[in-house]
């Protein structure tokens, strides 16, 4: 028969165990700096998202300046079809530079025609004519787009594109 022998001092419950662990203080401690680390991510995350719909923002008013130039430089003084509606009014390339429209800013669809404030995907201001340093045969053209179209340019929040350019009446 087999006799139980008392256990040894160093095995005793009591005393401690020194194995390969963290304490709760340093599993805390690296908790609460992946949290930080995380919280920073998540709002650059946000900041690129808001700039990345900004810029395309941008290129979408630049793109569009360009349609409107580059169809009224195709034909400066035609008024047949869609031209007739351009935002660059043929009227005022012809004039001495000035506002192009009588009153108000108008309001532009995403094809570069004039439409209502409703269907509009940016407010214009456009001034075009011919100078004095340009010459008769010139016209000088400053388009102002400003997006969301039913807010005021001057306002805070209001995004602009300015665009100038030259069109060749002749």
């Amino acid at each position: 028969m087999q006799t139980l022998s008392s256990p040894s001092p160093s095995s005793s419950l009591l005393s401690p165990i020194s194995s390969p662990a963290f304490s709760l203080v340093e599993v805390l401690l690296a908790l609460g700096i992946c949290s930080f680390v995380l919280i920073a991510l998540l709002a650059l995350f946000t900041i690129g998202l808001h700039d990345s719909r900004e810029s395309g923002e941008k290129i979408e008013a630049a793109n569009l300046a360009s349609l409107i130039l580059s169809a009224r430089r195709a034909s400066p003084l035609g008024t047949n079809g869609t031209m007739a509606t351009l935002a660059i009014p043929p009227t005022a390339l012809a004039r001495s530079f000035g506002d192009a429209y009588a009153g108000a800013d108008k309001y532009v669809a995403l094809d570069g025609t004039l439409t209502t404030p409703a269907k509009a995907a940016f407010r214009i201001r456009c001034s075009a004519g011919t100078n004095a340093v340009m010459g008769a045969d010139v016209a000088l053209v400053h388009l102002f787009l400003s997006w969301p179209p039913q807010m005021a340019p001057s306002q805070p929040n209001v995004k602009s594109y300015e665009f100038i350019s030259a069109i060749p009446l002749r």
